[in-house]
């Protein structure tokens, strides 16, 4: 199935790949695309980048350590 582009900016921007590679429009495109294809699949996923950050940021908060006394009275003094 043919891809028509009817896009001049598009257009110009093929023709600066295609005379910056060498090749053809057709090349120029195909690689281009391979490309970016590429680089929004090593992206990383969101939901994973959210989970590691909140992971991250728990144990650099201490939630989960043992309160104990020490702790509770620094809560109280006064500098």
């Amino acid at each position: 199935m043919p891809l028509y582009v009817k896009d001049p900016q598009v257009d110009a921007l093929a023709d600066e790949l295609t005379a910056l590679k060498g090749s053809t429009k057709t090349e120029a495109v195909r690689e281009a695309l391979r490309n970016e294809i590429a680089r929004t699949k090593a992206e990383p996923d969101l939901i994973e980048m959210t989970r590691t950050f909140t992971r991250d940021l728990r144990a650099r908060s201490g939630v989960g350590k043992p309160v104990d006394k020490v702790f509770i009275d620094s809560l109280y003094e006064r500098d």
